[in-house]
């Protein structure tokens, strides 16, 4: 019976784990200059070197961390909720939010169609 229990608890421990990342994806780019799309999930798209395009406005109420990392890069997550994340990193980057979204490390920021903040 003992047996029966624990493989009972480590097959709902894994189906937790597999929901969990059925709801998130992960968009990674190259070292090349290059346009990353997120998806309907909540996801994390991280830009490489080279000047990216990151477009997290695609879909609302989803909760997107959007990283250019190397490089100047465009980030757009302009998409009527404030649950983004908008990390600019190394480079100047542009980066384009709503009223409420997490700004880090980005050189201009424009929140809504308003000019840079």
């Amino acid at each position: 019976m003992r047996r029966v229990t624990l493989l009972l608890a480590a097959m709902a421990m894994l189906v937790t784990l597999f929901a969990a990342a059925a709801y998130a994806a992960t968009i990674v780019g190259t070292g090349q200059s290059e346009t990353l799309v997120e998806s309907d999930l909540d996801d994390t798209i991280s830009g490489s070197g080279g000047f990216d395009d990151i477009f997290a406005d695609q879909f609302t109420a989803d909760r997107d961390v959007a990283n250019g990392n190397a490089g100047n890069d465009q980030i757009r997550a302009f998409d009527q909720d404030d649950l983004d994340t908008l990390n600019g990193g190394n480079g100047f980057d542009l980066c384009r939010g709503d009223q409420g979204d997490e700004f880090r490390s980005c050189e201009r920021i424009f929140i809504g169609n308003q000019g840079p903040v």
